[in-house]
């Protein structure tokens, strides 16, 4: 072909692409000149740019088929740019342009992992000062949040944060591409939090956020600044759980929504953002008016005249809220509504296509739901319909999708929960469950995914009855553990990942115990409970491994991070899978003094922590119910004694009927109620001795009180579980007399807590020889916004005459800076105060000192302190060790805090306790460690003190159970 008819092709087809006209001629004349000359770099990417463009007009298969074919173009132009060509950032341009367009029709990963690549090869080829350069950088922080949200990579958002960055300080104020930037930034900062769960990058969009709407000129860009503040603070608050966020979001949300015109294209897109901040609210507050009235914002989006997948986050947004106002209210309509939107959405959804997947899974979660709060106890049509679709949905996830485990974990529950209905073939229901939970757990995915479906295998081999391969199934979850939670993870993204881990303790711990095995069951409650407590031990392990060999301590924590992550290499495989991790453990454990480098001490170091007195833990799980009695002896250093009058169901009914008992016997106006509610206490004492107490007091001989001669022995209670809730220390039959035999656990034992047998390693420094501990006694009778406590200021009296040299920090002085300042300098703490528990995040509760509202002393706060000299802490103070089931395990509350932070002992309690009888206790134990107050307090005699303390209230009060039974005494 002449070079008058090249040119000619090449004007004709920068003329159709700036037109949007059919270029078919133009495009067959292209293809014959790449034919002649296939190295003719101007003709391949005309011919590619007029795909592109046909292929963003066209629908369907023809759309696909003409990006497809620019991008085989692309391709084939990539070998004639080599570095440092000047086209080289055009073609890279280009491609990555292309394969953001072929993403949007599908919900696979690669495409936008290569459109990252494309876009990274697009900046290293522009040169700085070049105006593409910031609109490169632009769409690879754009692609890299695409891509840590289809495949979970956490390295993603820390370079899209660094690239937005970089853009953002370089485009000029009144640059176009600045407010673009910002925005990009603000998003890649949302993912960053996300990724790492912490709270700095939220706090830093938000005030990106304000900057943008403080700079907003006109009525739109403010609109437009509010909508990007409305999304930072919504992210916050899913950190935070500051409801004052939500409300803020709320009313810019408003705010927005109002100053938009309705035929502005952003109108929808903005009410949608106020339904969900409206929903978010509304769980929050848990309002069915405010979550009716998202859903009514809602459904008038969905009205609008549009395409179906254009409305179709916000169909599931409606689904979902849909299914929580039935959770609020009982509403059989909501979830109708919930399950009829669900089957619209689905029948709307174009076949195939991400969204008609992204429908099906919601309709068959909804159903899922549907089974579950059935009054029948499941509906096996509805579980028949969902496994339909989970099949279908699977089927249509690839093999390298983020999701995909989890959406194999949904398909094998619902399996699962038609061997639970006896529908058909149950065996036929377990072994295909447990087929699909062995795919999805051996699958590459994050380990929390891995973990549940490893965990749900566990349970389904030992319901088909092969109890070797449960506990290979537990072990291999359990084994997964250490990559959960990261060192770079915060401390309430570890919360939130330890959330799901609920019932793996025990459930491990029971399979083990089916084969005979006590020593492998104690050692699996170890690795599996008080993980925040052991990533404590695990920094010295850390530290040593850092000190001998460098290498292998940056390996360790290369590798944890990508197996956390999911992270893929570039053939779409694991960068770092279980081998790696295997060979890694056994390179670090020959090296000389690290064999037990992150192993679970064996049951013989474990012993060691019983020679003061056995350690019992009380295991309770679905399928057995045992306490494991640990001793320093060599022979037998586990005992096991089956809890055969106890279940699971019997736990959860004990615990509810406790619930409703510790908060009326003090607070019901009714007389009648309290004395009932007391009745209520004294009959769980009853059944926890039945049940759990004595069958193990039996078995460690322990059938008679102790003598007045004699003291009584001790004895530490590690419950796992729910059992935590429970006041193990004062069951028993409390109006028997001593011609019974004292049928109590007090009457027979001194009682201490522990978390893991493991937290009772001694981390305690004892203060430079010659110096006198002195005692830190911070009393708040008056926090504001809280309940007078009169008796903090007695209990400030009697320790100041029984411990004249203590620190009192009393009412005002009782301010946070005073407390956090003078806590490190006294081994000794006494704090009477209000605590405040959060049943939703843990991290949040507190000790209400002077200054709470504006400084609260968190449990995250005192966990993260370093107290090398501390010994023990007296907290005076309610429910300082109540938290959320899903944190039983890991001692999430206020005296947990303090045994992280490196208290000895901690005296707490397990419920709110009487003002009047507080100051008693306090009174009694304190003269009894000092002797009256001629001594400094002899901490190790806490436990004693307080078990004499509480025992002579209740021998006062024997039948007002909440008056002395919620006092704990945890550690040394």
């Amino acid at each position: 072909m002449s070079k008058w008819k090249r040119r000619r092709l090449l004007f004709m087809a920068d003329v159709h692409e700036r037109r949007g006209t059919d270029p078919s001629d133009v495009l067959a004349g292209l293809h014959e000149l790449a034919a002649e000359d296939p190295y003719d770099l101007e003709v391949l990417l005309a011919a590619a740019e007029l795909l592109a463009d046909r292929a963003g007009r066209g629908t369907g298969t023809a759309r696909g088929a003409d990006l497809a074919a620019s991008i085989a173009l692309l391709h084939r132009c990539v070998p004639l740019v080599p570095p440092g060509h000047h086209n080289r950032g055009r073609v890279f341009n280009s491609l990555g342009q292309r394969l953001f367009m072929l993403a949007q029709g599908t919900d696979s990963p690669e495409p936008v992992a290569e459109s990252v690549l494309a876009f990274r090869e697009a900046v290293a080829a522009t040169p700085h000062g070049d105006g593409m350069r910031q609109v490169n950088q632009f769409f690879l922080a754009v692609q890299l949040g695409e891509h840590f949200e289809r495949s979970g990579d956490r390295d993603a958002p820390v370079e899209a944060v660094q690239v937005a960055r970089e853009g953002y300080a370089t485009v000029p104020p009144g640059d176009e591409l600045r407010p673009m930037f910002r925005t990009a930034l603000i998003t890649s900062l949302r993912h960053l939090a996300g990724a790492t769960a912490q709270v700095e990058p939220l706090q830093e969009a938000v005030g990106l956020a304000r900057e943008a709407l403080s700079e907003a000129d006109s009525t739109s860009d403010r609109a437009g600044a509010q909508f990007d503040l409305v999304r930072a603070l919504r992210a916050l608050y899913d950190a935070t759980t500051d409801a004052r966020l939500l409300v803020e979001a709320v009313d810019l949300s408003e705010q927005c929504l109002a100053a938009t015109p309705r035929r502005d294209p952003e109108f929808d897109t903005r009410r949608t953002r106020l339904a969900s901040a409206v929903r978010l609210l509304a769980q929050d507050r848990r309002d069915p008016d405010l979550m009716r009235r998202a859903i009514d914002l809602m459904r008038a989006t969905i009205e609008t005249p549009s395409a179906a997948d254009e409305h179709a986050d916000t169909l599931i947004d409606l689904i979902q809220s849909l299914a929580s106002l039935h959770t609020m209210t009982d509403d059989p309509l909501a979830l109708r509504d919930a399950e009829l939107t669900a089957r619209t959405a689905l029948a709307a959804a174009p076949d195939p296509g991400p969204w008609r997947t992204q429908a099906q899974l919601t309709l068959a979660e909804t159903l899922l739901y549907r089974s579950s709060v059935d009054a029948r106890g499941a509906d096996a049509v509805a579980l028949h319909e969902a496994l339909g679709l989970f099949q279908h949905v699977a089927a249509a996830t690839p093999p390298d999708h983020g999701e995909r485990g989890d959406r194999l974990w949904q398909l094998g529950v619902t399996l699962r929960d038609l061997a639970r209905h006896g529908d058909g073939d149950t065996a036929a229901w377990r072994r295909q469950a447990r087929h699909v939970f062995a795919e999805a757990a051996s699958a590459a995915g994050p380990p929390n995914v891995r973990i549940k479906n490893y965990q749900h295998l566990g349970a389904m081999e030992a319901a088909l009855g092969d109890p070797h391969a449960s506990l290979a199934a537990y072990e291999a979850a359990v084994a997964l553990l250490p990559q959960l939670t990261p060192d770079w993870l915060s401390y309430r993204g570890n919360i939130i990942e330890l959330r799901q881990i609920e019932g793996l303790p025990d459930g491990a711990a029971a399979a083990a115990l089916e084969l005979g095995r006590p020593e492998r069951a104690l050692e699996l409650l170890e690795l599996s409970r008080g993980i925040l407590h052991g990533r404590t031990l695990e920094a010295r392990d850390l530290r040593l491994l850092r000190h001998r060999s460098p290498e292998l301590h940056a390996e360790f924590l290369r590798l944890r991070s990508a197996l956390n992550s999911g992270a893929r290499n570039g053939n779409g495989g694991i960068d770092g899978n279980d081998e790696n991790w295997a060979d890694l453990m056994g390179r670090i454990r020959n090296l000389d003094g690290m064999a037990g480098f992150l192993r679970a001490p064996s049951v013989q170091a474990l012993r060691r922590h019983a020679e003061q007195g056995p350690v019992v833990v009380v295991n309770i799980s679905e399928r057995r119910c045992d306490a494991l009695i640990l001793r320093a002896d060599a022979e037998q250093p586990v005992q096991t004694v089956p809890l055969t009058g106890l279940t699971q169901a019997d736990v959860v009914a004990q615990l509810l009927r406790l619930t409703g008992a510790v908060f009326a016997a003090p607070n019901d106006p009714s007389l009648l109620a309290r004395r009932d509610a007391q009745r209520d206490l004294d009959a769980i004492l009853r059944w926890l001795w039945d049940r759990v107490t004595s069958p193990v007091l039996d078995a460690l001989g322990l059938t008679a009180p102790s003598s007045d001669t004699q003291p009584p022995p001790r004895i530490w209670w590690c419950p796992v579980g729910l059992m935590a809730y429970f006041p193990l220390h004062a069951a028993g039959r409390h109006d028997s007399d001593a011609r019974a035999g004292k049928a109590t656990v007090m009457d027979r034992a001194v009682s201490s807590y522990t978390t893991t047998v493991r937290a009772l390693a001694d981390r305690f420094s004892p203060p430079a020889a010659g110096t006198t501990p002195h005692t830190l006694v911070v009393a708040v009778p008056d926090a504001e916004n809280a309940p007078s406590l009169p008796g903090a200021a007695a209990e400030a009296a009697a320790l100041a005459e029984l411990l004249p040299n203590s620190l009192v920090l009393s009412g005002a002085q009782a301010t946070y800076e005073n407390v956090v300042r003078a806590l490190p300098a006294h081994p000794v703490a006494h704090l009477s105060c209000h605590g405040l528990t959060s049943w939703e995040n843990p991290a949040a509760g507190m000790l209400l000192l002077h200054d709470h509202l504006t400084r609260p002393l968190t449990v995250e706060q005192l966990s993260a302190m370093e107290l090398p000299h501390a010994d023990l802490a007296y907290l005076s103070a309610c429910s300082t060790s109540h938290t959320h089931p899903y944190s039983a395990d890991e001692a999430l509350h206020i005296t947990g805090a303090f045994q992280l932070a490196g208290y000895r002992r901690v005296i707490g309690t397990l419920w709110p306790v009487d003002d009047t009888t507080s100051v008693e206790i306090t009174r009694a134990t304190y003269a009894d460690l000092t002797h009256g107050g001629s001594t400094p307090p002899r901490t190790e005699l806490s436990a004693r003190a307080l078990h004499r303390a509480v025992r002579a209230l209740r021998d006062r009060y024997p039948a007002s159970p909440s008056l002395w039974a919620g006092y704990v005494h945890v550690g040394h």
